[in-house]
């Protein structure tokens, strides 16, 4: 028995020695000083998208995919936080957190009982432009799955209960954002890009008044008014066909009426005239949190694809220019950003980090150069090829499960887009030239129409911005708003 485990582990050896000397031989034939040449853009071909109607007007999108025994269910429904009345911010994210919290037939517990019962993943949300209620499970449990779906779709009764204690929860989470610099940032920067008066310059959380005025009534009223078929299109992908889905959904769904949907646009943004620098006082904070940019573009721009190679070189990875300035050569920062934010309607440009409040000033002017620089003269040959192999490499890892394709789908009939859009996704980067990316670096990064916001000690920090003298310095409260 010995005997056989030596002979056992001396066999080991040799084979793991073998292939050791064959990887060292291989390794001979690699030429190290020349960089790995890339493989050429694949060609990407989504399944076929199936379509259908239900009698209600809800449209029905079917990608079949049955080499796992899952489903992803995506209702989009074209109503999100940019049809909040301007008197009660918050509204529709106040909805869609209450709305599965009870129906006819179930209660908030009875509701979380049946989708753990059957393991799935259920969840309503909303974002600027939209609102999505999202179901994943096995297939063999589509039937006890899509009964909860749809009760919770068209039987939510908004008990006065549970919107009470998520209330509650908001207004102790709107004064927690007032105490974080971050969220101050983010929320002070966009009123200040766009005003109170735009869908795009309030919190999407609400206010405390806001919120504090809020009734199940007002909540009835933003569902009857926007959560109808006409207004939706639900999206499935998995282990299903149309001819088996249908007759369900038309029974489940058959309550779920139409109606007149009021049209809606969202408001073209203001401009900024000229930089301005915006202070707000966070007296004892560590760091200062910077934010600067303006009102950009829509999701529907033809420009997406330059504008996105250009962005994840000046600030949109770890190795952009971005972040290698401010944290890698400087120390200013753990981490600094830039990002278009692309909605329905003119998102903004962000570039931001949260860097030390002693070299905030010196962190404003790093910002406001690379952005310039990027501007003047657009990107390096050798920096185009090194962005387009980053997001050409990892766009395969978006559309390895049902969910995440249902996702893609999603931005498709949420923005509008065609439907072949991913199919050309990867050629419509490997099209962008350098000539594209210095029109439209000049086009869109024009730091002397950029709002600059820093939240941070003032008094020790005012003295250093003013000296920069990068624009006009306007000292606000925490919502952004100019202190007289």
């Amino acid at each position: 028995m010995i005997a056989m485990k030596y002979l056992l582990n001396f066999f080991l050896i040799g084979l793991i020695v073998m292939m050791l000397l064959t990887t060292f031989m291989n390794a001979q034939d690699i030429d190290r000083t020349k960089r790995p040449e890339g493989k050429a853009t694949p060609t990407v071909q989504l399944p076929d998208i199936q379509k259908a109607k239900l009698k209600n007007g809800l449209q029905v999108w079917l990608v079949e995919r049955h080499n796992l025994p899952t489903v992803a269910f995506n209702l989009v429904i074209q109503a999100g936080s940019d049809h909040d009345p301007l008197n009660m911010t918050g509204l529709a994210s106040m909805t869609a957190d209450v709305i599965d919290e009870g129906t006819k037939m179930r209660d908030a517990l009875k509701i979380s009982d049946d989708i753990e019962s059957i393991g799935a993943s259920f969840n309503v949300g909303s974002s600027w432009d939209g609102t999505f209620m999202s179901l994943s499970c096995l297939s063999k449990y589509i039937d006890k799955g899509l009964d909860i779906f749809a009760d919770v779709l068209v039987n939510p009764v908004f008990p006065q209960k549970e919107f009470e204690r998520l209330q509650k929860q908001r207004l102790t989470s709107l004064l927690q954002q007032k105490d974080q610099a971050v969220m101050i940032a983010n929320n002070s920067f966009s009123a200040i890009l766009y005003g109170s008066s735009h869908p795009y310059g309030n919190n999407p959380s609400g206010t405390e008044a806001s919120v504090k005025g809020m009734t199940t009534g007002d909540l009835q009223k933003f569902y009857q008014t926007n959560y109808r078929p006409n207004n939706a299109t639900l999206i499935i992908v998995g282990d299903v066909k149309m001819d088996d889905i249908l007759p369900q959904l038309e029974q489940l769904m058959a309550d779920w009426n139409p109606a007149v949907v009021p049209s809606f646009s969202v408001p073209a943004p203001p401009v900024i005239e000229k930089r301005k620098i915006y202070l707000i006082d966070k007296p004892g904070a560590a760091q200062s949190e910077i934010r600067i940019g303006y009102p950009a573009l829509p999701r529907s721009t033809p420009e997406f694809f330059p504008v996105q190679v250009m962005n994840r070189m000046l600030g949109g990875q770890f190795m952009s220019r971005i972040n290698l300035n401010l944290r890698e050569k400087h120390g200013f920062t753990y981490g600094a950003r830039s990002s278009f934010n692309f909605q329905k309607g003119a998102g903004p440009f962000t570039a931001s980090a949260g860097v030390h409040t002693a070299k905030t000033d010196s962190s404003v002017q790093e910002f406001l150069a690379e952005i310039k620089l990027m501007y003047d003269k657009g990107m390096t040959a050798e920096e185009l090829e090194f962005v387009k192999k980053g997001l050409i490499g990892g766009f395969a890892l978006s559309f390895e499960t049902s969910s995440q394709i249902a996702g893609a789908l999603q931005s498709i009939v949420l923005y509008g887009l065609p439907e072949d859009y991913f199919n050309n996704y990867l050629q419509n980067y490997e099209k962008v030239t350098l000539q594209d990316v210095a029109d439209i670096s000049k086009k869109y990064l024009d730091v002397s129409h950029m709002a600059v916001v820093v939240v941070g000690d003032v008094e020790k920090i005012k003295n250093g911005v003013k000296a920069l003298n990068a624009g006009d310095v306007i000292f606000c409260d925490l919502d952004g708003k100019e202190i007289k």
